[in-house]
């Protein structure tokens, strides 16, 4: 049995887009009001309450957060955020250290505030995932039904989630003999940044590496919005799901592809190592380096995001291609590892609920409402 909280929770963040973010907001609100917790997402529902019984959760980008204009209004100020490299922008410390608590859905997140200099508590809220929307199809014996292995790719077309790793090494281990796919869901981040600008992108890149288009084996570029369902279709057409990102707060695309009995194969560093293990992941071992090395180079495809990883004494993960390469041909090359390791990432996934990122959340919540006191 749930008690109403005798405090009020107003939630900015955007509740109403489709990103991570928006997933994220809309599960946490969701997730808190089941247990209990007066949750309003606008400052009309929350304005009949004192100003010493309110908290504000902020959950967009801190560069549009003015702590002392919020604390007019509410007595309790916690900041909701992600990262993804080893230190946060600079100009993000002063904010954060101005505000009552931070919360974090990961250890790498956690220590990243740490190695920037906060000091106000920090608090691991991890993401989650409704496994149970997710129902795993059973995938028949590829020599016996002569079916094609399918490599999965969730992600945004942006320079840390290395989509040029990605296509050199499936290029370069793979080829027109091989009974394999690569399906790539992606999206830009501007008008321009359509399937055409995408494409022509890919195939640029393809020419550089000068690999001939008639010894490769096939690429899906899908680039349109999907609703949940037509997504977790795509999952499950996958024997596997391969992303050599350079760095992931949490990377929930890895949490929908264990939902559908989906190994993984990754970058061994990030966020996605609070729940990516040797049993359900193929792990890729990397190295650490400065985003600017890898931005400066002429395989970059992508956009960058300089505004925010282009600092110096940032680092994120470089994830070693003949590696992933090796790992790439391994799960090709044992499908029943696959199905093994995506059984027990569908295991873990089912212990790894919204519920219990709001169980978190709250405990975070009234721990730092009672260190206020």
């Amino acid at each position: 049995m749930t008690f109403p909280s005798p405090y009020i929770v107003l939630w900015k963040g955007p509740i109403n887009k489709p990103s991570g973010l928006g997933i994220a907001s809309r599960e946490y609100v969701r997730a808190l009001r089941q247990l209990g917790v007066n949750v309003a997402i606008s400052a009309k529902s929350a304005a009949p309450f004192s100003k010493k019984n309110k908290v504000l959760i902020y959950h967009h980008s801190l560069n549009s957060l003015n702590i002392k204009k919020e604390r007019k209004h509410f007595k309790t100020i916690i900041i909701n955020t992600v990262w993804e490299t080893t230190r946060i922008p600079k100009r993000w410390i002063g904010q954060i250290n101005q505000a009552d608590a931070v919360c974090v859905p990961s250890y790498q997140n956690k220590q990243a505030l740490l190695n920037s200099g906060i000091r106000i508590p920090i608090f691991i809220v991890p993401h989650g995932v409704n496994a149970r929307m997710y129902t795993p199809m059973t995938k028949l014996p590829l020599k016996k039904t002569n079916r094609t292995f399918t490599f999965i790719s969730v992600f945004g077309f942006q320079h840390r989630k290395n989509p040029e790793a990605l296509l050199k090494a499936y290029w370069e281990e793979f080829s027109a003999a091989d009974n394999v796919q690569l399906i790539i869901k992606t999206n830009g981040y501007a008008p321009y940044e359509n399937e055409r600008w995408i494409r022509n992108r890919i195939l640029a890149y393809k020419h550089r590496l000068n690999i001939k288009k008639s010894v490769t084996p096939p690429i899906q570029l899908i680039t349109q919005h999907l609703n949940s369902r037509a997504l977790r279709s795509i999952y499950s057409r996958g024997n596997a799901f391969v992303l050599p990102t350079r760095g992931e707060g949490v990377g929930l695309p890895f949490l929908e592809s264990m939902a559908s009995g989906v190994p993984i194969i990754a970058t061994g560093w990030g966020g996605h190592m609070d729940f990516l293990t040797s049993k359900n992941s193929f792990l890729v071992p990397y190295k650490l380096r400065p985003p600017t090395t890898s931005m400066n180079r002429k395989s970059s495809i992508s956009r960058q995001f300089r505004h925010l990883f282009a600092e110096k004494g940032q680092l994120w993960a470089e994830p070693d291609i003949g590696s992933l390469r090796k790992q790439m041909r391994r799960a090709y090359e044992n499908p029943g590892l696959c199905k093994l390791k995506g059984q027990q990432a569908r295991h873990d996934a089912l212990h790894l609920s919204w519920n219990r990122a709001g169980l978190s959340f709250k405990k975070a919540i009234e721990s730092t409402i009672r260190f206020k006191k």
